[in-house]
């Protein structure tokens, strides 16, 4: 009963044990968002396509713009990565902070 009275009033934190599940998560999700991303993108970039560099789908991008496309796609997924990477380690930081300070207080 004591250990559900601890969580329930945040003496006991899950997170060290959550904390890398979410992050698996996420990282596993970041490319499902970027892809996301891309496919509303090539719509809109066919559109600003000229009429001549147009493939003959209306909504199909102009070759050109296929690297262009591929960059900053790639660009895209490598910043959330870095980014969901960072985030997690500031959590994770916080956490070791508390425990140290904790020690330190001689609470635990």
């Amino acid at each position: 009963m004591q250990t559900l009275v601890d969580f329930l009033a945040f003496r006991h934190f899950i997170s060290p044990a959550v904390l890398p599940v979410c992050y698996v998560l996420g990282a596993a999700g970041i490319p499902f968002g970027v892809w996301l991303a891309v496919q509303r993108m090539v719509p809109f970039l066919g559109k600003q396509a000229a009429g001549p560099y147009r493939s003959g789908a209306e909504d199909a991008p102009a070759p050109r713009y296929r690297g262009r496309i591929l960059f900053w796609c790639t660009l895209l997924f490598v910043v959330a990565e870095i980014l969901w990477r960072i985030l997690f380690e500031y959590l994770a930081a916080f956490l070791q902070m508390r425990d140290a300070l904790l020690i330190l207080a001689n609470i635990q």
